[in-house]
């Protein structure tokens, strides 16, 4: 009783922790961080924002944060060329029922990330440091999926709503009119679809509908830390839950999946990624990422599945059955995959320091590109070409079994056969 409980301490705290690394003061709007009110008379024109610094967009209708007393939900904007758009969703836990919102596992207010990580508009060795940056903020808790009226209420007694597509589907409309009145190029130069923990998922989840609806010569996705590896069964419910199944996302086939409780992240993804074939998409991934892996088993414990546990090696090698199963039917899938448990790069200064060795490695143990390079490489020019990274050796899967189980013995510094080699070469 005293590891599980252990266990779950942990678990909570591990979560707690990154969530409370998104959480905002509730002022939204100062001298230093302006804010504009979508209105019929002001259409919060991206030409009449300062460039290279944070305005923020509240974009009001159907759009909210998860709790009566959230912020209002708003966009982050920081312009930069008008041909050149990274379109990223920020991260901050998920909300999935009435213990995981009681809590705190997301995000409940709209807060504007720093100027660090791809957001560095100083770095030289940042490839877009110049672009226009529009950011969905998340204060959903939903993953950008939700559309949905709980049936237990907030601290206030007011029933929890969870309104991710609405918010996101907000953001792509104001884009598509900056795009229209020529305060962005009316078609882009270069595209990247970006995300990281819960925005990662966003981007799997809105990538196709983004890049479907904006125009653009050249572009990429790039979901950070997010392989999207739950419980075995709890996937279908959760996404239905949300509402997911009426976003109008969905083939006929995974509508019907979705509606029955069966549709997994993996279903979404071999759909989506394979609708656009001269998309890359590149995966950033660390090997035991240990926010991801305490989700896993806080999903297990409310879903009360058989086994809610899964060690780091477990969750390595399911990681690798994912990812190996994208790489055998997805041609523009890519991963880097990080030694250690860390989650999130590309909204952190570390995003320069990481390589395949560990997040603060720095290049010293390792001769490979760097992460910041490697995903400097995207959007790729016609012929131009992208490889999956991945340190160790080579190997099948994880060795160390005992009947049947995989057991947990610290090495998972290996890389699948599954996984690598892999090369993207693209073809406009």
């Amino acid at each position: 009783m005293g590891t599980e409980a252990n266990l779950k301490t942990s678990v909570m705290e591990t979560i707690r922790s990154h969530v409370d690394s998104y959480a905002p003061t509730k002022t939204q709007c100062s001298d230093t961080t302006p804010c504009c009110t979508v209105s019929s008379s002001e259409s919060c024109s991206l030409s009449t924002m300062p460039k290279d610094e944070t305005t923020l967009v509240l974009p009001g209708g159907d759009t909210r944060c998860i709790y009566s007393y959230s912020t209002p939900f708003a966009f982050q904007v920081i312009p930069g060329a008008s041909d050149k758009l990274i379109f990223y969703f920020q991260g901050g836990g998920a909300c999935w029922d009435e213990v995981s919102t009681k809590l705190g596992f997301c995000s409940s207010d709209a807060s504007p990330q720093s100027l660090v990580g791809i957001f560095d508009r100083q770095n030289e060795d940042n490839r877009f440091k110049d672009y226009t940056i529009v950011q969905v903020l998340y204060c959903s808790g939903d993953v950008f999926g939700g559309n949905v009226t709980r049936p237990y209420n907030d601290k206030d007694g007011v029933p929890v709503q969870q309104k991710g597509l609405a918010n996101a589907q907000s953001v792509l409309d104001w884009v598509v009119r900056q795009q229209s009145t020529g305060a962005l190029a009316s078609t882009l130069s270069e595209l990247v679809i970006m995300g990281c923990s819960a925005g990662s998922i966003g981007a799997q989840l809105w990538g196709k509908q983004v890049l479907n609806t904006l125009k653009w010569e050249k572009a990429a996705v790039v979901p950070d830390s997010y392989a999207g590896i739950f419980p075995e069964g709890t996937t279908g419910p959760l996404v239905y839950d949300y509402g997911f199944c009426s976003s109008g996302f969905l083939s006929p086939e995974l509508y019907a999946k979705c509606m029955d409780q069966t549709i997994t992240m993996q279903d979404i993804d071999l759909e989506f990624i394979a609708a656009t074939p001269t998309v890359p998409y590149t995966f950033i991934q660390s090997k035991v990422d240990d926010v991801q892996i305490s989700f896993y088993i806080a999903i297990g414990l409310t879903s009360h599945v058989e086994d809610p546990l899964i060690n780091t090696t477990e969750f390595y090698d399911d990681v690798n059955s994912v990812f190996g199963l994208y790489n055998a039917n997805l041609a523009n899938f890519v991963t880097y995959l990080v030694d250690g448990p860390h989650h999130c790069f590309t909204n952190q200064d570390l995003y320069y320091t990481a390589d395949a060795m560990g997040p603060q490695d720095d290049g010293k143990t390792n001769s490979g590109l760097m992460l910041s390079d490697w995903a400097n490489l995207v959007p790729l020019s016609e012929g131009e070409t992208q490889n999956t990274v991945c340190e160790g050796d080579v190997q099948v899967g994880a060795v160390q079994q005992q009947k049947g189980k995989v057991v947990d013995k610290g090495d998972n510094a290996y890389c699948s056969s599954t996984v690598v080699p892999k090369q993207y070469i693209e073809e406009n």
